[in-house]
C-alpha cells in the first residue's frame, strides 16, 4: 500500500509451509552425509518504508519465523510427539533496508543500476522435544550487501552482472546462515551444501530475445566463502555455468518464466524454474 503521495509504503506478509530437503554435514571417519530433513512453520512480517527521492528509499521490516526442524524418518515420526528429536526454532528479526535504484524497468531491466544494503537483528529462543526442553536465547546480527548493473547490447540484448556479499554471526540458525547459493542469486549450487559465516559472489550473463514471446541466456559465475572475508576459499563456493530458456507470459510488464540448467566445476548439474529475473 502506498500513500502520502507514493513517497511511504506499508506493506504485510504471513505464510506457513511443509519443507523436506537434505542438509550436508562433515562428519568425522563418514565424511559428507546428508541429513533428510522435515520442517514446517509460520512466518510473518511487516515493512514500512519511505522513498527520499525516485531512486533512494529505506525500509524497516519487523519479522517473525516459528518453526520445527526435525529428521524425516518413517520410524522416528511413529514415537510419541514429546520423545521426537525435532528443533523449534522462534525467530524475532528487525531489518533495515537501504536501497538505490535506477534501473529503467522492474522487470527487464536493459539500463542502469541497483544496490542495496542490508542490517538484520534477530533473537531466536531453541527447544526440543515438541518445546519441553529449552536449550536458551540467541541473538545475532546480519548483513549483507548487492550491486546489479544493466547495458542494452544492440535491438535485443542486455548484459547484466551483479556481486553480493554476506556476514552473519556465530549464532545464525543454519538457514540464516551466507553462502554461495544460499545468500546470493548465483545458479549451479545446491542451497545448503557450502554454509559459511561469510561469502562473496559474483555473475554475469548475456539475455538475449528469439521472438516477442521466447528469450534466452546464457551465464557464468563463481563464488566463496569461509568464517571471515579474510578466510574466503572457493573450496566453500566455486564457479558455474549454465544456459536458460524464457518464456514471457505478459508482454506490457516483460515478465518472463524461465527456466535454467547449470553446471559448477565439480561437476554438480542444477535445474531451476523461476518467475522473473534472478538479479
Amino acid at each position: 500500500m502506498n500513500f502520502g503521495e507514493g513517497r511511504w509504503t506499508l506493506g504485510a506478509l504471513y505464510g506457513e509451509a511443509e519443507l523436506r530437503y537434505d542438509l550436508p554435514l562433515e562428519l568425522p571417519l563418514l565424511g559428507t552425509v546428508d541429513f533428510p530433513l522435515y520442517e514446517t512453520g509460520a512466518a510473518g512480517g511487516v515493512q514500512l518504508g519511505y522513498g527520499f527521492t525516485d531512486s533512494l528509499s529505506v525500509a524497516f521490516t519487523l519479522g517473525y519465523l516459528d518453526t520445527d526442524i526435525s529428521i524425516d524418518s518413517e520410524f522416528l515420526s511413529r514415537l510419541p510427539e514429546a520423545l521426537r528429536p525435532d528443533l523449534n526454532v522462534e525467530l524475532r528479526r528487525l531489518t533495515f533496508d537501504l536501497k538505490f535504484d535506477t534501473r529503467d524497468d522492474t522487470f527487464y531491466p536493459s539500463g542502469g543500476i541497483a544496490a542495496s544494503a542490508s542490517l538484520t537483528h534477530a533473537a531466536e529462543v531453541d527447544s526440543l522435544f515438541d518445546r519441553h526442553i529449552d536449550i536458551g536465547d540467541r541473538d545475532y546480527i546480519k548483513t549483507s550487501a548487492s550491486l546489479s548493473g544493466y547495458r542494452a547490447i544492440g535491438e535485443d540484448g542486455v548484459l547484466a552482472a551483479n556481486a553480493s556479499a554476506c556476514a552473519v554471526g556465530d549464532d545464525a540458525p543454519f538457514f540464516d546462515q551466507c553462502g554461495v547459493g544460499h545468500s546470493d542469486s548465483l545458479r549451479g549450487f545446491a542451497s545448503l551444501e557450502n554454509l559459511a559465516s561469510h561469502s562473496l559472489a559474483a555473475q554475469v550473463e548475456y539475455r538475449g530475445r528469439l521472438s516477442p514471446r521466447w528469450g534466452y541466456v546464457a551465464f557464468v559465475g563463481g563464488g566463496a566463502g569461509g568464517d571471515s572475508f579474510s578466510e574466503l576459499s572457493s573450496d566453500r563456493g566455486g564457479a558455474a555455468a549454465g544456459l536458460g530458456l524464457r518464456f514471457r507470459l505478459s508482454r506490457q510488464f516483460k515478465l518472463d518464466y524461465a527456466a535454467y540448467w547449470a553446471m559448477n566445476d565439480q561437476g554438480d548439474h542444477q535445474l531451476y524454474l523461476t518467475l522473473g529475473q534472478r538479479f
